[in-house]
């Protein structure tokens, strides 16, 4: 029985892991208008999910365009079913007082950084996320970074800005995914 949605922000997150979904998602990806590629993994673990996953481009540009066409598909949905859980996979913050109120109204909707947020068992990591949690966990709560880009700044640096943006971002995911850190209007809270 298909009771949860997930919508997809592929502007803002390109790491769709798809197998990571039990057989009760549906999923809608969408693309926006200026986006011409789609990892090939992407699609093939899409077309495995057959029926269940829709694509949908955006027409027309704009700094939220994208967004907009998540909020109305929201609600367009939770109209008609209200006890579907709606998961919107973006890291963009600017959906948080949508969703808030969503809930406030008896509706299940919740934001996803990740997919790995999904997992209840802590993720695996490397040595890379062990050393990034094993020198955060050594500063000062004070002096911990509290915005995402200085988080992001700062484990850059930690390897002299020499780990990819992408292995950066994974290990902000699995921080995430993990509950070693929180984000409350932009501000990020530790758990160490």
């Amino acid at each position: 029985m298909l009771n949860k949605l997930l919508l997809v922000d592929f502007e803002n997150v390109q790491q769709v892991d798809l197998a990571r979904l039990d057989t009760t998602y549906q999923v809608i990806i969408f693309v926006g208008a200026s986006q011409k590629n789609i990892p090939i993994d992407l699609v093939a673990s899409a077309q495995k999910l057959g029926s269940r996953v829709d694509w949908q481009k955006v027409e027309g540009n704009g700094s939220n365009a994208l967004d907009f066409y998540i909020a109305m598909h929201l609600g367009r949905v939770l109209e008609k079913s209200p006890d579907l859980a709606c998961v919107v996979l973006s890291k963009d913050k600017g959906f948080e007082p949508l969703l808030r109120y969503l809930n406030k109204v008896g509706l299940k909707c919740k934001r996803l950084n990740s997919l790995l947020e999904l997992d209840s068992e802590p993720i695996k990591s490397d040595s890379d996320y062990q050393r990034v949690v094993e020198l955060l966990s050594k500063i000062e709560k004070r002096n911990l970074p509290r915005r995402r880009k200085t988080l992001t700044q700062h484990i850059s640096a930690m390897f002299q800005k020499k780990l990819p943006q992408s292995d950066v971002d994974r290990i902000i995911d699995i921080l995430f995914a993990n509950k070693l850190i929180s984000e409350t209007s932009n501000i990020i809270s530790y758990e160490f």
